[in-house]
């Protein structure tokens, strides 16, 4: 009786384990993903800046055309490339660039958690988007586009 119980004990034990394991390597790889994209941010920010301080404003609605990992000091491990489509390869849980969509794409490796807001498949999809300032202008100026990395679904 006694060994019973401790195997059933000790398998309960090993089942919440193992469930805590999922939960942080899913945890892990949504952070990861999280600072990809923040360091893309910050990348766009100091190319924009680069482009105010050369006095060459007119190119920064040019990089909504680029790609994101271009921003960075170098590509993540997990960047598979630049594709007109979808890879052929295994894309889960890796970075690649739609060329005819110019859109930054992330697929999750555990989807366990990952819980799309449309019906679409679990794929992340991120773009450069032209923005427009919110605050009115002085007569006679001409606004001037800036350029946000924009998550496009929830």
């Amino acid at each position: 009786m006694e060994l019973a119980v401790s195997i059933t004990l000790f398998a309960i034990v090993a089942a919440v384990f193992l469930e805590r394991i999922l939960y942080y390597q899913d945890y892990a790889e949504m952070t990861a993903m999280e600072m990809t994209v923040a360091n893309m941010r910050s990348g766009l920010r100091y190319k924009v800046a680069d482009l105010i301080m050369n006095n060459r404003l007119a190119e920064i609605a040019t990089l909504v055309d680029e790609n994101p990992i271009t921003w960075l000091s170098s590509p993540p491990e997990n960047y598979l490339g630049e594709f007109d489509a979808a890879p052929l390869t295994a894309i889960a849980g890796r970075w690649y660039f739609d060329r005819t969509k110019h859109e930054l794409v992330y697929t999750p490796n555990n989807r366990r958690h990952f819980v799309p807001s449309s019906g679409e498949h679990s794929i992340l999809r991120y773009r450069a988007m032209p923005i427009k300032p919110q605050f009115s202008l002085p007569k006679g100026s001409r606004p001037q586009t800036w350029v946000s990395l924009v998550q496009l679904q929830p």
